[in-house]
């Protein structure tokens, strides 16, 4: 009973480690990797009924019935998707086994020639005095070969760590799939608008995982934000003075952050991505201090806020309000729509009618993504893999036999890679071991 099992188990792990079966799971992931990159993924039901609509399906039958049945919107959490990668991950981990590993066993293995005439096959091969055995031993030896006697028989290999290298390509592609499942199924993505000095909660999920975990100890708040601008008053940066509470509302980090550069904490990362502006906080007279709300208004390219607000209470005296960014210039119109002043925060407007305003301060928010990826180590991992495994890859494995007669020594190599090389260097090395009959 044990054997049968052991028995089928080993069919079972040879048909997994097939080839083709390796080849034909990466190509399907392949196209469904491209197709949605075709199709736009997690989002709301309302842009697929707009985007695909059934009175015009993309090649006759694709519109959003078609891709929300099989869940084409939400193709890299699907359960289909992790398990065809598991498959494939499956198939690689039985071709490791079944395949990889052993041969790196078999290679660490003496391969003692018995006899000479097996000598006759290589190529490079060279006759040596018998009394040479010993000094070549050496000579390799001290070349960082691996050397083995067995009577007659002598046997050196060197560069075994390049056998390595398809093993851990192999682990570097199962580290890039299990770190990418990771970060699908545990994994969040928060879009936040918050206000200056706001303090606010990881609370509008654009994107989450199903064994996701929000941090709802933490709490995060707004110090400050600011704008810097080019000569040409065109924006260069904007930046977010950022702190991070815990639940006794005491500041455990803090950090300003701009365009690639985010706040990283316990692998939550807090990237800038937006900014806008809210309203203006001004002063009538001197004495009323209110916050007029300003509307966005995109333009050639261009964006303006307006507002308006009454100086008197009677509701005659309307001015209206332009900003073109943050760089200090206010533009105050009248009812008639004429240019009054040109002003910037602190300084007193005068008005008839001894109606005056100044304005205070500018209400901003910043726009602020939040993510958290645990898989993200791993992918980073899985790419050193790579980088490793293709720089050992390079090294040569070389082996060279050795086989002694009465009165002569056989020497005879070969190597898998750089083979040139290895001639030059079997030569210079048959070189050296015929020197030290010079000094003997």
């Amino acid at each position: 009973m044990v054997f049968s099992t052991k028995l089928y188990t080993t069919k079972l792990l040879k048909k997994l480690a097939d080839l083709r079966l390796a080849i034909w799971l990466l190509a399907s992931i392949g196209i469904l990797i491209a197709l949605g990159t075709f199709i736009e993924q997690d989002q709301p039901l309302a842009f697929y009924q707009e985007n695909y609509p059934t009175t015009a399906p993309i090649l006759g039958f694709v519109d959003w019935k078609f891709i929300t049945s099989l869940n084409l919107n939400t193709l890299y959490s699907n359960i289909w998707f992790f398990g065809i990668v598991g498959f494939f991950a499956s198939s690689l981990l039985a071709c490791t086994y079944t395949t990889q590993i052993p041969a790196l066993k078999k290679f660490r293995l003496w391969e003692f020639i018995t006899n000479f005439k097996s000598l006759r096959k290589f190529q490079l091969k060279r006759q040596l005095p018998r009394n040479l055995a010993s000094t070549s031993v050496y000579q390799l030896y001290g070349k960082n070969y691996h050397v083995f006697r067995q009577g007659k028989k002598n046997y050196a290999y060197s560069g075994l760590l390049g056998r390595v290298g398809p093993i851990l390509v192999h682990f570097s592609i199962l580290f890039v799939l299990f770190g990418s499942a990771c970060g699908a199924l545990g994994g969040y993505t928060v879009q936040e608008i918050v206000p200056r000095g706001e303090i606010f909660h990881l609370q509008n999920l654009v994107k989450s995982g199903n064994l996701s975990k929000i941090p709802q100890y933490l709490s995060w708040r707004v110090n400050d934000f600011w704008i810097t601008y080019t000569e040409e008053a065109k924006v260069n940066q904007f930046y977010s003075d950022l702190s991070i509470l815990d639940v006794k509302g005491q500041e455990v980090k803090r950090k300003i952050i701009f365009v690639n550069e985010p706040l990283v904490y316990n692998g939550v990362s807090v990237y800038q991505t937006d900014w806008d502006i809210l309203g203006l906080k001004l002063k009538l007279n001197d004495q009323q201090t209110i916050q007029v709300p300003l509307n966005k208004i995109s333009k050639s390219g261009r964006n303006f806020w307006l507002g308006s607000v009454f100086l008197d209470g009677n509701s005659k005296q309307k001015i209206t309000i332009l900003l073109n960014d943050l760089t200090g210039n206010i533009y105050v119109y009248d009812n008639a729509g004429l240019l009054v002043a040109t002003t910037k925060l602190g300084q007193l407007v005068v008005f008839p009618e001894d109606q005056s305003l100044r304005f205070q301060e500018f209400l901003t928010t910043t726009g602020l993504q939040l993510k958290e990826d645990p898989g993200l180590r791993l992918i980073y991992l899985s790419f050193f893999l790579v980088m490793v495994s293709i720089y050992i890859s390079f090294l040569s494995y070389s082996q060279i036999w050795g086989f002694e007669k009465t009165d002569e020594f056989i020497l005879a190599g070969k190597s898998n890679r750089a083979v040139l090389a290895f001639q030059e260097d079997f030569k210079k090395d048959v070189k050296e071991i015929l020197n030290t009959l010079k000094f003997n």
